[in-house]
């Protein structure tokens, strides 16, 4: 692979198989970023589109973290775990490339994301004060993003060269910049900051419990039922924030209620199999967690 195409080698190398993009990337991280951001915005539309671009942005320089993941597991670890299209797609294009793809859609995505400040202005007379406002904000918000970029790019090569006991902490921190990097450029809300802080505990839960239980390939933590515990974390939360302000009706708040509906929809099958489970003791003479 001489070119690089975004999430080409995610598609088929990383995660073969498994339609990735539009199972993961787009019906799992893009929702749960729109859910957070995008419910409240004045132009929902324009930020669902740049919320999009500055996703595949993002994921330009995430998607190197995997390749160089599994370069550096291919030439040290013994046991390396490589999908079966790793030789088949060999890397040989410069790591600049993602960095000119990011570059570009970064640049759409915050000019969008602005549309009521600048696109709608930018057709304005060049010498004008809100063109010049608006030409300032998209630079500094670019500056900004990229500048998270270049910090995830790096913490993701610790990351690559560190034993696997130890990237159990800095994983944390790169689930963190995948789901909170957008607010270098974009605020939201307590309800959606809060859905958030749940996925990025969930997710890296369940990446502790997978070092620690060896890494092997089993159902187990891989079958975790992350949808599950990801709700419960956040109705959690949800529950201390409303009995803090003494408001009840936060745990009715459409935003709240759209999420929920987000997480049990998409973890049905773990849902079903958590509450079947949901037994006396007396019934169930085992009494075993799994």
């Amino acid at each position: 692979m001489k070119i690089y195409i975004p999430l080409l080698y995610s598609e088929k190398v990383k995660r073969p198989d498994r339609r990735y993009f539009l199972n993961n990337i787009i019906g799992e991280d893009f929702i749960i970023i729109l859910l957070s951001f995008a419910y409240s915005s004045l132009h929902f539309w324009s930020n669902v589109l740049g919320l999009f671009l500055l996703q595949m942005a993002f994921w330009c320089i995430y998607e190197l973290g995997y390749i160089e993941n599994d370069v550096v597991g291919d030439k040290f670890e013994d046991k390396a775990i490589l999908s079966y299209n790793y030789k088949s797609y060999e890397i040989s294009f410069g790591f600049w490339q993602p960095w000119l793809w990011s570059f570009g859609l970064s640049i759409l995505g915050i000019v969008i994301l602005v549309k009521d400040r600048a696109t709608e202005n930018l057709a304005l007379d060049f010498f004008s004060n809100e063109y010049s406002r608006n030409l300032f904000w998209v630079s500094r918000e670019l500056v900004y993003w990229l500048m998270f970029l270049f910090a995830l790019r790096v913490l993701f090569y610790i990351y690559n060269h560190i034993n696997k006991q130890s990237r159990i902490w800095l994983y944390l921190l790169l689930q963190a910049g995948r789901y909170c990097g957008f607010l270098v450029v974009l605020s939201t809300n307590a309800v959606g900051l809060m859905f958030l802080v749940s996925c990025i505990l969930t997710r890296s839960i369940q990446y502790i419990l997978y070092r620690y239980l060896g890494g092997k390939n089993s159902s187990w933590p891989m079958d975790f039922p992350r949808y599950f515990f990801c709700l419960l974390i956040y109705l959690i939360l949800i529950g201390i924030s409303a009995a803090n302000d003494r408001n009840i009706f936060l745990l009715f708040n459409p935003q709240v209620l759209l999420i929920s509906a987000f997480c049990i929809l998409r973890g049905s099958k773990h849902f079903y199999s958590v509450c079947s489970q949901f037994i006396p003791v007396s019934k169930d003479g085992s009494n075993q967690t799994f």
